[in-house]
């Protein structure tokens, strides 16, 4: 699909929505696009905007607000769509041992992350990145994507293809879900979800009896 502006990038009117919108203003600045505004909430899109870009929103868009914004809605996932779609991307990536974290950047529409694709960029992974290192390389590869989709803009033409390929979706996960199972998991089972677990806000822990064992970690390097 071919959308084709009828002005510059840069006289566009702009809406970042999202706490990891910082990201994509960083991007805007570098751009010298300055014609942007922060929105809290969804409420704030209205029909004066020419872009909305979103990242770091987990609230489902309605499909009333979808339609306001000239040409589109844009938001970021982090898996290879349409595999993945759904929640925690960044925890199911290394559960379903993928060697790459896949950045999608797509055009919402009225399904979950079901939308047509902008750009898709990897962000290469290793089996000792811990989920500190996977959110900076999130971050990253948001940032590559974006940077990709503006300079496109310099002709005045978006770019979108279909998903294809078939279409998974990924169950929320919670602070339970960072359980330790120590009768069935090997040390590398072990590892692998130690590593997808937040040392703050959901670390990994297991149960004695009836106490509850709270497992923070840090990963050193020898060598040095």
């Amino acid at each position: 699909m071919i959308i084709k502006m009828d002005k510059k990038f840069e006289d566009c009117s702009v809406g970042i929505l999202g706490f990891r919108g910082n990201l994509l203003v960083d991007s805007l600045k570098k751009n010298n696009i300055r014609n942007y505004k922060l929105l809290e909430d969804e409420s704030d899109i209205s029909n004066n905007l020419d872009f909305v870009f979103v990242s770091g929103y987990y609230k489902i868009i309605s499909d009333k607000v979808i339609d306001r914004v000239r040409y589109g809605i844009y938001c970021f996932h982090e898996s290879p769509l349409p595999e993945g779609r759904g929640h925690a991307p960044i925890q199911w990536t290394i559960l379903n041992n993928r060697n790459n974290l896949t950045i999608s950047m797509f055009k919402i529409d009225k399904g979950i992350d079901t939308g047509l694709i902008s750009y898709q960029y990897n962000v290469s992974i290793n089996e000792m990145d811990t989920y500190k290192i996977l959110e900076s390389k999130r971050q990253d590869g948001i940032i590559k994507c974006f940077d990709m989709f503006i300079k496109e803009l310099d002709s005045r033409i978006i770019t979108l293809r279909k998903q294809t390929g078939k279409g998974s979706y990924q169950k929320r996960r919670t602070p339970d879900d960072s359980e330790l199972n120590l009768e069935t998991s090997d040390i590398n089972n072990l590892w692998k979800g130690i590593r997808i677990c937040d040392n703050d806000k959901f670390p990994a822990f297991f149960r004695i009896g009836d106490k509850k064992v709270v497992l923070r970690y840090e990963v050193v390097d020898d060598n040095k």
